[in-house]
């Protein structure tokens, strides 16, 4: 995928991109707010960023005047259902030194464009752990609707991992 914005270009992984990931997945930070793999081992790092260059449906969101990496935005399929063949989940996250300057609300932008315009989707949906306030307000003023909120926490681990989940159709 290549998708150019006015700041930034949505592209694919690239072996160059490992510094700026790594200091994705190592900010424990990223993994609270926004679920992404958390490490401070350099060698697993490697083997994620292998991962993410092999997922259908992640990239890379990087400065268009430097291509340096900024964050990660992910457009991943619902499920094989002839109900849900026609929508997809949008997640993201920017590095921390990067954030409050428009790269997040340009990259979701452009993949709501391809989105509907490209894959003809009826829906985009996007969610975000209840206490992170910021992706709520983006999404909210890109159109997205608040729908239903869940507890995703795993039975036996005794802890509570709410998450909202929005909205936006065609």
């Amino acid at each position: 995928m290549n998708l150019i914005g006015k700041k930034i270009i949505i592209r694919d992984f690239q072996k160059e991109d490992f510094p700026e990931f790594f200091k994705l997945v190592q900010d424990k930070t990223n993994h609270d707010l926004a679920g992404l793999e958390y490490t401070a081992d350099e060698n697993f790092a490697h083997n994620l960023l292998e991962m993410y260059q092999r997922r259908d449906g992640a990239f890379v969101i990087a400065q268009k005047d430097t291509d340096q990496m900024v964050g990660i935005i992910e457009m991943n399929k619902r499920g094989a259902s002839n109900d849900l063949l026609l929508t997809r989940e949008i997640g993201f996250v920017i590095n921390r030194k990067f954030r409050n300057q428009g790269f997040a609300k340009e990259s979701v932008q452009l993949l709501i464009d391809y989105g509907f315009n490209e894959l003809n989707l009826t829906e985009i949906w996007a969610s975000s752990e209840k206490d992170n306030q910021a992706p709520q307000k983006l999404l909210e003023l890109l159109g997205f609707k608040y729908i239903y909120e869940v507890n995703q926490a795993l039975p036996y681990a005794m802890q509570s991992n709410l998450v909202k989940y929005y909205l936006l159709k065609k």
